[in-house]
C-alpha cells in the first residue's frame, strides 16, 4: 500500500479539528458528566469514513463505520471494566490496563458478531430476489 501524504494531511486536519471542538465544547458545558459524552465524541472514525469515502469507495466507508461501531462497543464495555476494576482493585494504572485488553478482545468479538449478522441479513435479501 503506498502512503499518500495528502489523505494522512486531510485524516489530521479533520481529527485534530473535531478533537478541538470538542476540547471547546468540554470546557464551555458546566455539567462535567454531560461534557464527557463529548470527549467519546468519534472524530477519528469520523475523519476515517470521509477519506475512504472520499478516496475510496462507498463500500470501504462502510466498512470503517462498521469496525467504529464494533470499537464504540468495546468502548462502552471498557469503560464499565475501568470503573469496575477501579472499584475494586483500588489501582487504577492496572485498571487501565485490564480495561483496555478488555476492550480490543469486545471489539473483535462485536466486530465477528456485527458482521455475522449483516452476513445473515444479506443472505435473506438474495434468497427473496431469487423467488
Amino acid at each position: 500500500m503506498k502512503l499518500d501524504f495528502k489523505d494522512l494531511a486531510l485524516r489530521f486536519v479533520f481529527g485534530g479539528a473535531a478533537v478541538a471542538a470538542c476540547y471547546i465544547i468540554l470546557q464551555i458545558i458546566p455539567s462535567k458528566s454531560f461534557a464527557g459524552v463529548f470527549a467519546a465524541f468519534p472524530a477519528v472514525m469520523a475523519a476515517a469514513v470521509i477519506m475512504a469515502g472520499h478516496f475510496g469507495t462507498s463500500e470501504q466507508a462502510s466498512d470503517i463505520a462498521l469496525g467504529a461501531s464494533a470499537g464504540m462497543i468495546g468502548c462502552t464495555i471498557c469503560v464499565f471494566t475501568a470503573a469496575f476494576c477501579m472499584e475494586h482493585l483500588n489501582r487504577w494504572g492496572l485498571s487501565i490496563i485490564i480495561a483496555l485488553i478488555v476492550w480490543f478482545f469486545s471489539s473483535y468479538f462485536a466486530t465477528r458478531l456485527i458482521q455475522g449478522f449483516l452476513g445473515k441479513m444479506k443472505e435473506k435479501r438474495q434468497q427473496k430476489t431469487h423467488y
